[in-house]
């Protein structure tokens, strides 16, 4: 562990099988971090990292997916969000694919996760760590995931969040402002994306959140907010602050996939290219750390 260096994992719900395919190759080669922060999946995926649970993250990805309350419209009607709320932060991680609170807790990385408040369209960061049981930490990262418009506003101490990528997709800037200037960023789209401004989502964000205008303005904003971040983490590329994965592949796999074969797909293509980049990774770290 380098005290240096931290690793943020931006979200982009099944496209986080990239991100799983990564830390898996960091799981297998011993490389931690003393602080990690991430939004949405990409957080939740940081959770098996940093509990130590090989190949969990794959499981969640390739095997869990086929079980129909993971992605299903019948749960708008059930518990009101696409993804299964219940099945993923209750039956998942307590009974079918256990999750290792305690070595999570255990870990000494601090850990941190973007949410976004509805009353302010900020972004907030939480300590899921410092819960004191799993089902605290799993509301923090059920926050987090919640996408607007698909999911229910998650109550944190009575404040509405949604999810964190909302208002701070990329959250390097958290990360310097908590004394890390050198950052391993895992990005789950290839390079030279860029998100596109979508009016009818702004029109539609500004009807339907009249109660949350702020939300609804962070909305209108993100992709210029995103793309601002991504013209940013160019900058500290060059300048060798960062050292970022994307994917080389174009991407087949969308926010929404249930198909396991391309999430496979996805998952392996993450770990074939850390293990490519390894060698420059820990030069990188190296340089950085000295």
């Amino acid at each position: 562990m380098t005290s240096k260096i931290g690793l943020i994992a931006e979200g982009g719900g099944m496209r986080g099988a990239y991100t799983a395919g990564i830390l898996e190759v960091f799981l297998e080669h011993n490389i931690d971090f003393p602080y990690a922060i991430g939004v949405s999946a990409g957080a939740n995926t940081l959770c098996s990292y940093l509990s130590k649970q090989n190949l969990r993250n794959k499981r969640l990805y390739t095997e869990w997916i086929t079980d129909k309350r993971f992605i299903n419209w019948r749960n708008l009607f059930t518990e009101g969000a696409y993804f299964g709320m219940h099945f993923l932060f209750n039956e998942l991680p307590v009974h079918l694919d256990p999750f290792d609170f305690k070595a999570f807790k255990n870990n000494p990385a601090t850990f941190k996760v973007g949410v976004t408040n509805c009353f302010t369209g900020q972004c907030e960061f939480m300590e899921p760590k410092l819960s004191p049981s799993l089902e605290d930490s799993d509301e923090i990262l059920k926050a987090s995931s919640s996408l607007p418009f698909m999911s229910k506003m998650v109550y944190l101490n009575g404040t509405p969040y949604l999810d964190g990528g909302i208002s701070n997709s990329i959250p390097i800037d958290q990360a310097e402002k908590d004394g890390f200037t050198y950052n391993v960023v895992i990005l789950t789209r290839n390079a030279n994306y860029r998100k596109t401004y979508s009016k009818k989502m702004d029109i539609f964000a500004k009807h339907s959140l009249k109660r949350y205008p702020q939300l609804a303005k962070a909305i209108g904003q993100r992709a210029q907010m995103y793309n601002r971040t991504l013209d940013y983490l160019k900058k500290q590329e060059q300048e060798g602050k960062v050292f970022i994965f994307r994917p080389n592949q174009p991407l087949e796999v969308d926010r929404c996939e249930k198909d396991p074969a391309k999430l496979a797909k996805l998952y392996n293509q993450g770990y074939e290219e850390a293990v490519n980049q390894l060698p420059q990774l820990l030069n990188w770290m190296k340089s950085v750390s000295n």
